[in-house]
């Protein structure tokens, strides 16, 4: 079966699923929680015409999914705000963005719509296009909440201007384009969102040259696709835990980013780079996510086989050796065992062979200080190097008359109230990356008798020791004194960690300290300032498959 096909399969299903839950009061199709919203219902009819007007859709030029698009656009007409906007019912209400989000759907329905031979075609056409236009003048008239944002308007903006010819939607969508992207040199948004913004800021940068036909954001959307490619773990997820928005963390698949990647070199007459498409699709069927882009296909006939004659170059995917310095992250991938080390994070470092991965936090409280945070990554020829000071101060008195108040929460004691430096305790850590392994080398040094803790969160598998077998299930913990240990999963891949130590069982936790991950099992090894100390994490099984 095509991806085209696939892609229809998925649609029809989705369109069942919108017929079946249906509001019998209002005809909005509801929310999987059965509420209905604008928003949601506008999403929901783009994808409603865009089955009606497929040729080798079982819904096309259905009757009773005329009835139902026809009823979704009327709740839109009688419930959208007097503005024109629609509400994101779980936070935004009467909102620009999510609008403008909305109405770039409804825009790519009207697109296939207008060259359809449909019934009801030219009535449905003129529901579309008034919801689109007064929709643009409330996304005018209306504000922003984060920098992805002003893409999105600005795109839907540009794009229905070309639509109903009013110039001062394009006008209004110049303000914010005077405000520049918001990209670094190394194709980073500001958002710094693998799993979401990244891609949603791709799809407005491709919208925005489609309307305008300007190739900045063409460039701008391959410096950030190009820019990915260093983003996928040997599992084939992106890396989110350097996001800093919701999808920090979370297990995320690149079904958004197929798309993104065929488009981006088709409109660039790139099939090279095009064919990264072909990876994103892989990486995301073979965890059972279809991408999607249907709309995109119908669009533009001959994109789904642009490329495709062609293997896109592994090297990118498969090995590198890369440090972002604005984004503070660094990237080593061999094949199926990735190193990522964060600056600006208690959760400092992660080391993946295959889905078996592992976190690692260093635990030092010193006076405010609770965790090892480092400012930067320094490049080395191996690696890199974490640096982060610790001071252990006390406030003194006011000099002169003393303060203006009693009230301590009143007082300016932060910027005001000299500090007494008693001792600094500097730590660092040196990352050494080597073909199957990586070197951990901690020194502490300064001020004494600091216990510290290294934290090796381990995705749930099969702990083994010199001396001991257990599960390492979420939530439990062990600190082990020396020897190696190794952590396996059902596939057979393993982590190792060689050797271990403890010189202490402190597993204090102090407010503000970074939380133990509760969805892991950690391993701790101590120690006490000042010290040196270096670790292997390895890839390689350290015992034998039977015991003893």
């Amino acid at each position: 079966m095509t991806k085209h096909a696939l892609m229809l399969r998925e649609l029809e299903h989705e369109i069942e699923w919108l017929m079946r839950h249906t509001d019998p009061q209002s005809g909005a199709p509801m929310r999987p929680d059965l509420y209905t919203d604008t928003r949601y219902t506008g999403f929901s009819a783009a994808r409603m015409l865009t089955a009606y007007v497929h040729p080798q859709s079982r819904y096309h030029a259905s009757p009773a999914l005329l009835s139902a698009i026809t009823d979704a656009l009327n709740y839109m007409e009688k419930n959208k705000r007097p503005s024109g906007l629609f509400d994101l019912s779980s936070c935004n209400f009467d909102s620009a963005p999510d609008t403008a989000f909305t109405i770039n759907a409804m825009m790519d329905a009207a697109v296939l719509l207008k060259t359809a031979d449909v019934p009801g075609r030219d009535g449905l056409l003129e529901k579309l296009i008034h919801l689109i236009e007064t929709a643009c003048e409330g996304i005018c008239a209306g504000g922003f909440h984060t920098p992805n944002h002003r893409w999105a308007i600005s795109a839907a903006l540009k794009t229905a201007a070309l639509l109903t010819g009013r110039q001062d939607f394009s006008d209004r969508a110049d303000i914010y384009l005077r405000e520049g992207l918001d990209i670094s040199r190394d194709g980073e948004f500001a958002e710094r969102s693998t799993g979401t913004y990244n891609g949603v800021n791709d799809d407005q940068m491709i919208r925005l040259y489609l309307a305008t036909g300007d190739r900045l954001y063409l460039e701008a959307a391959r410096s950030n696709l190009e820019m990915m490619l260093s983003y996928f773990d040997p599992d084939g997820s992106v890396f989110t835990f350097n996001s800093t928005r919701q999808d920090y963390g979370q297990k995320v698949w690149p079904a958004d980013y197929y798309i993104l990647y065929l488009l981006v070199g088709y409109l660039m007459h790139d099939p090279g780079f095009a064919a990264y498409s072909e990876s994103m699709w892989e990486m995301s069927a073979a965890h059972g996510s279809i991408p999607g882009g249907l709309v995109w296909l119908m669009r533009f006939p001959d994109l789904e086989t642009y490329g495709e004659q062609l293997q896109p170059d592994p090297a990118p995917l498969a090995r590198y050796s890369r440090i972002f310095p604005g984004s503070g992250i660094g990237r080593w991938k061999r094949d199926r065992f990735s190193v990522t080390v964060l600056a600006n994070k208690p959760n400092f470092l992660y080391v993946q062979n295959d889905t078996l991965n592992l976190c690692v936090s260093l635990y030092g409280n010193v006076c405010d200080k609770r965790n090892f945070i480092a400012e930067s990554i320094e490049p080395t020829d191996d690696g890199c190097r974490l640096a982060c000071h610790m001071d252990s101060w006390y406030y003194l008195p006011f000099d002169g008359d003393g303060p203006a108040t009693s009230d301590w929460w009143q007082m300016d004691n932060a910027s005001t109230r000299r500090r007494q430096i008693r001792a600094s305790l500097d730590l660092t850590v040196q990352i050494h990356v080597e073909e199957d392994a990586v070197r951990l080398s901690l020194s502490a040094e300064g001020l004494d008798r600091v216990p510290l803790r290294l934290e090796l969160g381990f995705t749930p598998g099969t702990l083994r020791g010199e001396q001991f077998l257990m599960e390492a299930r979420p939530g439990g913990e062990i600190t082990v004194s020396g020897g190696d240990i190794e952590v396996s999963s059902p596939s057979g891949h393993c982590l190792t960690v060689s050797p271990c130590f403890a010189s202490h069982h402190v597993l204090g936790r102090m407010g503000g300290a970074f939380p133990k991950a509760e969805d892991r099992f950690t391993v701790y090894l101590t120690c006490t300032s000042p010290c040196t100390r270096e670790i292997t994490i390895g890839t390689r099984p350290l015992f034998p498959s039977t015991l003893a």
